[in-house]
């Protein structure tokens, strides 16, 4: 069992690497459009954003379903010995969380999509739908991981005094 967590674990944290990467990466191409806008390249940048956060919201998407297979289940049942009460709470708050972050990408998304041959005005609200989409998302990656850590090392160190 301490394998297999570890091993969920290792997955886990490096999937959010992964996440926060490809985060930090719009968010530099969404800087460099700023000092673009208005320029025809900006506006090529914002397409080259859009299809950056359709692929992330794909890698999202599959690694809370794993999330949901794999780690929570896991958590919850330790969770439910009692160690750790707020668990269950803090797993909706997480979905919540995503549901929120979703809706702003997809406003993002949609925005885009109408914003052929854009103006300056509406490529700063594209790109401040953006932004508060990477900040939720951004938020949502540390939220899990504060929530997740402490609870798994409970669980190791538990099995850890056990063996």
């Amino acid at each position: 069992m301490v394998i297999d967590l570890q091993k969920v674990l290792e997955r886990f944290m490096e999937e959010h690497v992964a996440l926060k990467k490809e985060l930090d990466h719009v968010q530099e191409m969404t800087s460099h459009m700023i000092a673009i806008l208005g320029s025809e390249e900006s506006k090529q940048l914002l397409q080259e954003i859009r299809k950056h956060m359709l692929t992330f919201m794909q890698q999202l998407e599959a690694h809370e379903h794993w999330e949901e297979a794999e780690v929570f289940p896991v958590l919850a049942d330790y969770a439910q010995m009692g160690v750790e009460p707020t668990f269950l709470t803090s797993t909706w708050v997480m979905e919540e969380d995503h549901k929120q972050a979703e809706r702003f990408v997809r406003s993002f998304l949609e925005y885009v999509d109408i914003c052929k041959g854009a103006d300056r005005i509406k490529l700063k609200k594209a790109i401040s739908l953006l932004s508060v989409a990477c900040s939720v998302l951004s938020e949502h990656l540390a939220s899990e991981e504060e929530m997740v850590f402490p609870i798994a090392n409970q669980l190791l160190s538990s099995i850890h005094t056990q063996s």
